[in-house]
């Protein structure tokens, strides 16, 4: 099908878009994004037959349309990541923060963990290999990492787990050769996740602004990197709230290295890093 660029979306239809996605996934969508907005809807338009933003607006909120709504979360979620991103924060996760907490599940064996703005799968993927590659960590522990994400087309891909060479590049060669199959696939060469590691996540769509509260365990680490950026301080505050309160005693929050709870909630302690820990 070919796309025709359609007008640049108004002001007033910004608005309407702006605040419902604010109302579903509590992004706050910044005026300079306003072109980008109407850039990434103008193609769903026209699969769907209809001329304005306007119609687009009213057409999401018809009650049959809950796929639409997911749809348009789709569109404005961002998707990018890779193997161990942000490097001097998995060697502190690796050198530290990991054995801390092995050394005190290590009489239970349990560990929970949640990526918890997984995106494709890389992150809690790469988090996965650095627990089993901890010493006294063997396939007898009770270990579950968490992945979610908005997003349902980036959760499909995360749970496939299957990546181009170009995608593994910064994952370690012994890494590579342990925890993943290489697979040819349409004439290219491609790196699937193995079960032996695949079995040990669970996939779920979660909304932090709506389905927090329908997580139950106490958890040891949670990821939540370069997703805060995109709230505003109250909803910031309402989420960090509920990290706390699912949080292990000592437990660890990590955030993305642009992202800081100063001001927010003074509940935790930094480690370093955007690494903290939960305060007793």
């Amino acid at each position: 099908m070919q796309y025709r660029i359609l007008s640049e979306i108004s002001e007033k239809d910004f608005d309407l878009f702006r605040s419902l996605i604010k109302k579903e996934v509590g992004i706050s969508l910044r005026h300079s994004k306003k072109k980008m907005l109407g850039l990434k809807l103008s193609r769903r338009l026209q699969d769907l037959g209809l001329s304005s933003y306007f119609d687009y607006y009213h057409y999401i909120l018809k009650p049959e349309s809950v796929k639409e709504l997911q749809c348009l979360v789709n569109i404005i979620t961002i998707d990018q990541t890779s193997f161990f991103r942000g490097e001097k924060q998995f060697e502190l996760l690796r050198e530290r923060v990991l054995p801390e907490l092995v050394q005190r599940k290590a009489e239970e064996k349990r560990i929970r963990i949640w990526s918890s703005g997984c995106s494709t799968g890389q992150e809690p993927y790469s988090l996965a290999m650095l627990v089993y590659e901890m010493d006294n960590v063997s396939i007898s522990w009770d270990i579950k990492i968490l992945a979610t994400d908005a997003n349902t087309q980036s959760l499909k891909i995360a749970y496939l787990g299957k990546y181009r060479a170009d995608q593994v590049a910064e994952v370690p060669s012994d890494y590579l050769i342990k925890y993943f199959r290489k697979e040819t696939s349409k004439g290219e060469e491609v790196f699937r996740i193995k079960k032996s590691l695949k079995q040990r996540l669970i996939f779920r769509r979660l909304n932090l602004l709506k389905s927090i509260n329908q997580l139950k365990w106490p958890i040891g680490l949670i990821f939540c990197r370069n997703v805060m950026i995109y709230f505003d301080f109250a909803t910031k505050k309402k989420i960090i709230d509920q990290f706390y309160n699912l949080l292990e005693p000592e437990g660890y929050l990590c955030l993305g290295l642009s992202e800081s709870l100063l001001g927010i909630d003074d509940r935790f302690s930094l480690i370093e890093r955007a690494i903290y820990r939960k305060k007793e």
